[in-house]
């Protein structure tokens, strides 16, 4: 692309378009960082500069750049049925071959049979909220209605979903659905019941039946969490967390959601990231991963006992009233269905469990020493350095979010995105990355952690 096409495009930009979690001053003065291409976990900018894409777009692109034969399934689809709406019974061979699919990979024991596919993440977890309050209301509970969600949760930022998600940046200027009601999180390196694992009691998940006994069991519908909390900072919950807090939603008849869309299909170095705690949700949500982006998708999966309450016992001659224009879009269903492919043919899912343990160890090992480092975590292809004031869990220099920030901003001047979530630097690489890889982006993260040091 010529200089002068880029300036173009740049100024046009600037002029249109509005860009998420970007100051539209700044971004008129600094125009846009435009993407040309990309290669495995490799990323290609305008100028022809080459980044490590350290953080899968959003946690997302698990296969990584540059799949052609994902391209090219979609093209076929598209050139016999690109879209019709999945209303009224109709129905196309690439969403019933996904659907299948996806039942075939989640945990048989678990009875999640039926599935609705979305376009998304936020819109797989406001349906999944429907659904919640469509199993109580057939009953005649229709005063349950309530959702609980954990502090620093991220679930989205549409209504509802953005209501669940418990991060305080996302609510400056907007109220939070009173429907929905704040628990306690399992983020054990910042207790706030000052307690550590594993001989602490989990007050964590003992908060969540102190909410339920302050707001009623009556007026609850659901408990949603995410197995590895992603955004809030790749907080990782603690022994015998999901054990409990499944047990209080159950004494309760409160459906617990579990919002797969960044731990699922592989993340996490297994299919679905409750495989780890054995966790039996009755409503589990996915999105990113199972296209790796290359089309937008998500879903819900609905529990046996869930599907059928509401197929039997719901108003007779009362269709389910739930849909969106793009539920089991065919195109996106193959780009799925192509991605898969991938992921299994090449043993990415057991590669993001190897080749994240040997990222988190090289990390840990060289950082051992950094006095600004408080602690690795992670699971999977998923890592946080959690940075603080030596001996203590204040920010760096005493300014909340800049030290992580500023590794962020020095990494991507190396040539490695990483992300600064709240005090952590972040990294979650593609599932196709190399341990050669792994080791180019802990030289990036470490290099630029002990330069700022």
């Amino acid at each position: 692309m010529a200089p002068t096409d880029l300036e173009a495009l740049r100024e046009l930009d600037k002029a249109h378009l509005m860009h998420p979690l970007t100051e539209f001053q700044k971004h008129e003065i600094k125009g846009p960082r435009i993407v040309t291409g990309g290669e495995g976990i490799y990323l290609e900018l305008e100028g022809g500069r080459r980044v490590i894409d350290g953080f899968s777009g959003l946690f997302n692109i698990n296969v990584g750049h540059g799949r052609t034969e994902i391209a090219d399934a979609v093209a076929r689809q598209m050139r016999d049925v690109a879209y019709y709406p999945a209303f009224w019974d109709f129905s196309t061979e690439s969403a019933i071959r996904l659907a299948e699919r996806v039942v075939g990979l989640l945990p048989a024991d678990r009875e999640l049979t039926h599935l609705l596919f979305t376009t998304g993440g936020s819109d797989a977890n406001e349906t999944a909220f429907r659904v919640a309050r469509l199993y109580h209301g057939v009953r005649a509970a229709d005063s349950r209605v309530k959702i609980l969600s954990r502090r620093y949760s991220y679930h989205g930022i549409t209504r509802a979903a953005g209501s669940a998600t418990r991060l305080v940046a996302y609510h400056a200027l907007s109220s939070v659905d009173p429907a929905h009601v704040e628990t306690a999180a399992p983020y054990c390196f910042r207790c706030e019941f000052d307690v550590i694992p594993p001989d602490c009691g989990l007050p964590c998940a003992e908060d969540v039946e102190k909410v339920i006994e302050r707001e009623g069991p009556e007026t609850i519908a659901a408990l949603i969490a995410e197995p590895v909390m992603g955004t809030g900072g790749i907080l990782v919950p603690p022994d015998g967390y999901f054990e409990r807090l499944q047990q209080i939603c159950r004494a309760h008849d409160i459906l617990l959601i579990l919002d797969e869309v960044i731990t699922g299909f592989g993340r996490t170095g297994r299919w679905f990231g409750m495989e780890h705690w054995g966790v039996q949700p009755d409503i589990v949500c996915f999105a990113k991963g199972i296209t790796s982006g290359y089309l937008p998708l998500g879903g819900i999966a609905v529990a046996n006992r869930v599907y059928e309450r509401i197929r039997d016992e719901g108003p007779e001659g009362l269709p389910f009233m739930s849909g969106l224009t793009y539920n089991n879009h065919p195109s996106s269903c193959a780009a799925a269905m192509a991605n898969l492919d991938i992921v299994e043919r090449e043993g990415l899912v057991e590669n993001a469990r190897v080749v994240g343990e040997y990222l988190r160890k090289r990390l840990s090992e060289d950082l051992a020493s950094n006095r600004y480092v408080a602690e690795i975590r992670g699971l999977g292809m998923l890592a946080a350095i959690e940075c603080t004031e030596p001996w203590s869990k204040d920010a760096v220099g005493g300014k909340p979010m800049s030290f992580p920030a500023a590794v962020s901003q020095s990494c991507y001047e190396k040539g490695l995105i990483a992300r600064a979530l709240w005090e952590n630097v972040a990294l979650a690489p593609p599932l196709c990355t190399s341990e050669e890889e792994a080791d180019k982006i802990a030289d990036i993260v470490i290099e630029s952690l002990e330069e700022l040091s």
